[in-house]
């Protein structure tokens, strides 16, 4: 009987743990959500702890999910989940929740043989073992062995932001698979992304046309908005900066929003065309601004469900604002109205899904992102068209411009040369504009070839390591030893994006210097800490004569610029086992700074580039490293911005680089 009893009890408690459906996980399951196979609890405290969430749950106080998505809304609850699993695969079971903007994640396993597992990450998170947080997040539940049998999940959620919960349950080859697919629809609307901010930008600098500013600011701040948040590539840059763009996204999207009306209005020509439905734009301008305050100040889930609407009813107004340009004969405004629909219709679409019209599929997240893209090229189509009526109208111009010149002449014969010299001055500027253009056509097809090819390749390789990582595909010993390798394209990309923003913002800006005092010996000495290992490694020395004093009165920004390339460059040419030497010589009211190193051939070095004044094409080191022509050509704009002038000499087996700068008085 007493037997019989503990039978019976035994098999309440089984029926009891199991009444939830069971997942059973093996080779062949598919990456498919798991929604409807969860139980839920609402903790409206968010102070529950794990004993009481496991006492409400006997008691029944979970609620069962009748959907694949869990949408809970923008709530300041937190939100515990439940599912029971049994682990038939051969290998490893992990748990994906397929969104990356979750501020906190808790993961409370307990597996058969009584041990228990705890895990904690989210986009506020430190880094955690055993979980994989990148654009997802991936909680390893371990394998079979000791662990076989079915196992229980707790986790609770909670987040300052709407809260969409795609659960995801699969094996190591299931998660391999669908992640490929991923990356590569994620790589195409990311890269188009960033070759229409950079091609707008470089047009913007060539021809100053403010409505190019304004685009490329809009799909600037776009781009930061949908990668690096809504995506969730912001874990990329480090965890620090995932945390700020978790905690501040819709700084960026306000100042899209932002940049996106005042876009209307120039392209549109709504000052001209529609005067007076500017008012309703200054309105719109200033709601995103108080947007942009709020979410400044961090109040993200105060707003989160106001800008959901907001930018519905932004982007139909913007919108609608098209269709009236173009019924008003702004024929350009077709490409707009075209664009601005593949972003109308999505954002309709995620706001009904939002209001529970619709129900959420893994396509959801997508489909936002894709339309941006389509709606960006779109514009910049629309951009290109106007380029090109304006380039129309100058021909008509110069074409009509032309025959009355004929008709002056042929009328007019007493001012023959009068007329003769007017059109050959006229050719003459057509001529200086077409090389203008041409110049500036071959610096933008150089900066794109550094994007593609010298930045492009060593980011490849990276994320190469760090997928193989992720996929714990990887010793340390393999890590250390790829990683070790890679440290000479880090250096490189880190060398190339500080002499492309300084050049950009050259372009931009202007050069400009704010000299003050500081030590022109200590500012080496710190270089020369950085550089140690690439000196190590490259077996060569560096040597710094210098005396005490050598205070300087220059631009200190632009002078760490100055040294770290010429030191980089010399670095760079000199041959093994030799010695480069960097000497700093007071001399009547300035400091001279020459900096020596051996060359291997002088016949390769070629001094007519070096004093040349524009971007050269780039040089490869004696360990094949290999720069983009910009460094010296940003050493010669600042030294002579501090009262200087770079020359370099060559003597045999030897070249100096040498500049001054003024001695502190």
């Amino acid at each position: 009987m007493r037997y019989s009893l503990i039978l019976l009890v035994s098999l309440v408690s089984l029926s009891r743990g199991l009444a939830q459906p069971l997942i059973e996980l093996d080779d062949r399951s598919p990456y498919h959500n798991i929604g409807r196979s969860l139980s839920y609890l609402e903790d409206k405290t968010a102070s529950l702890s794990l004993d009481e969430v496991k006492k409400s749950d006997k008691e029944g106080d979970f609620l069962k999910s009748n959907a694949d998505i869990l949408a809970f809304g923008n709530r300041q609850s937190a939100f515990w989940m439940k599912f029971n699993y049994i682990n038939k695969s051969d290998g490893k079971a992990f748990l994906v929740i397929d969104v990356p903007n979750v501020e906190s994640i808790e993961l409370h396993a307990a597996f058969p043989d009584g041990n228990q597992l705890y895990l904690h990450t989210g986009s506020l998170a430190a880094k955690t073992k055993r979980v994989v947080a990148s654009n997802n997040y991936v909680f390893d539940l371990g394998g079979g062995g000791s662990q076989a049998g079915v196992q229980t999940v707790y986790i609770r959620v909670k987040t300052n932001n709407i809260l969409l919960l795609p659960v995801k349950l699969v094996t190591a080859e299931t998660l391999i698979a669908s992640a490929a697919v991923k990356t590569r629809f994620e790589a195409m609307y990311i890269g188009a992304l960033i070759i229409l901010f950079f091609f707008n930008l470089f047009l913007y600098l060539s021809f100053k046309d403010h409505i190019y500013f304004i685009y490329s600011i809009y799909v600037g701040s776009l781009f930061i908005y949908l990668v690096f948040y809504i995506r969730g590539y912001g874990y990329v840059f480090g965890a620090d900066f995932r945390a700020f763009i978790n905690l501040y996204p819709h700084v960026f999207l306000s100042i899209s929003c932002l940049a996106s009306a005042l876009f209307s209005i120039n392209f549109l020509e709504l000052k001209k065309r529609m005067p007076g439905v500017i008012r309703i734009y200054n309105v719109l301008i200033f709601c995103w601004l108080v947007i942009l305050v709020i979410s400044g100040l961090g109040y993200k889930s105060t707003i989160s469900g106001i800008v959901n609407y907001l930018l519905m009813l932004s982007s139909l107004f913007l919108w609608i604002n098209g269709f009236l340009s173009y019924h008003r004969g702004h024929k350009a405004a077709l490409y707009y109205i075209l664009a601005w629909a593949f972003v109308c219709i999505p954002i309709l679409f995620i706001t009904l899904t939002l209001s529970g019209v619709f129900v959420y599929h893994d396509y959801t997240f997508y489909i936002v992102p894709a339309g941006t893209t389509f709606e960006l090229l779109l514009l910049s189509f629309a951009l290109g068209d106007r380029f090109n009526t304006i380039r129309k109208q100058n021909i008509r111009l110069i074409t009509t411009q032309k025959e009355r010149l004929e008709k002056l002449v042929q009328g007019r014969t007493l001012k023959l040369n009068n007329s003769v010299k007017m059109l050959k001055e006229r050719t003459s500027t057509l001529n200086e504009t077409i090389a203008t253009l041409e110049e500036t056509n071959a610096v933008k097809n150089k900066l794109f070839s550094i994007i593609a090819h010298d930045l492009r390749s060593p980011f490849n390789s990276l994320l190469s390591i760090f997928s193989l990582k992720d996929m714990n595909l990887l010793t340390f010993e393999d890590l250390k030893m790829l990683l070790n390798e890679s440290r000479k394209s880090i250096d490189t990309i880190h060398n190339t994006l500080n002499n492309l923003l300084y050049w950009a913002k050259s372009q931009m800006e202007g050069v400009t210097a704010f000299p003050l005092n500081f030590n022109l010996k200590q500012l080496t000495d710190d270089l020369l800490l950085v550089y140690q290992p690439l000196i190590e490694r490259k077996s060569i020395r560096a040597v710094l004569i210098a005396e005490q004093g050598m205070e300087v009165f220059a631009d200190e920004n632009q002078v760490q610029l100055i040294m770290r390339n010429l030191i980089d460059n010399a670095i760079k040419f000199t041959p093994l086992q030799n010695t480069i030497t960097i000497t700093l010589k007071k001399e009547a009211q300035y400091i001279q700074v020459c900096i020596t190193n051996p060359v291997s051939g002088s016949a390769a070095v070629h001094l007519d580039t070096f004093h040349a004044d524009k971007i050269h094409n780039p040089a490869y080191g004696t360990a094949n490293e290999k720069g983009v022509g910009l460094g010296l050509h940003l050493c010669r704009e600042y030294i002579q911005q501090n009262g200087g002038e770079l020359t370099v000499h060559l003597n045999s087996e030897q070249v100096s680089f040498s500049f001054r700068l003024p001695a502190s008085s």
